[in-house]
């Protein structure tokens, strides 16, 4: 149920109704009632087509995560979280700074199969940091694009397109 009334939040923050949402995907109006109210399971092979028709920030992180069994970046939501674009960008440098100063702690140039039981847990520890800091840095774009109404959709396609002509991903990808 929650895609589902997720779905409702979103299309509903977005100003999109059931029946333009019906009109733009592969899906009826009477079924996307029955997604957003519960009665009706919200399939898998929907999470893409409705978080790329809806572009809306937090659908997307919803959906991406739903769709990748909870390994990808969560929508930070929590308590200690101010969605002001200057607070994530603090957020962001204090996460960056963390992940920085606990990357000095790994002895890079010793082969991995002769480090210690402790030197392999300070690495899961620096991963932990890395992941902090990438989540970060992904919601604070996420908060910029509902700043300033981006279209988050478009920016990934873009910087995905910049990322292929830079040679950083296979153009097949």
């Amino acid at each position: 149920m929650k895609l589902g009334k997720e779905m409702a939040n979103a299309r509903k923050r977005k100003g999109i109704t059931q029946e333009s949402l019906a009109s733009n995907t592969p899906v009826s109006r009477e079924s996307i009632a029955k997604y957003e109210t519960g009665a009706r399971t919200f399939p898998d092979d929907l999470r893409s087509v409705m978080a790329n028709e809806l572009d809306d920030v937090e659908f997307y992180f919803l959906a991406w995560c739903d769709a990748a069994g909870k390994v990808s970046i969560p929508y930070f939501n929590g308590e200690n979280i101010d969605h002001h674009p200057t607070s994530m960008a603090f957020l962001v440098q204090a996460e960056t700074n963390e992940a920085l100063d606990k990357l000095q702690d790994i002895p890079w140039a010793k082969p991995v199969h002769t480090r210690t039981a402790q030197e392999l847990e300070e690495t899961k520890k620096l991963i932990f940091e890395l992941l902090d800091a990438a989540a970060s840095m992904v919601n604070l774009v996420g908060v910029i694009c509902n700043e300033h109404q981006f279209s988050m959709k478009q920016l990934f396609t873009q910087w995905r397109l910049s990322l292929r002509s830079r040679n950083y991903i296979d153009k097949d990808f």
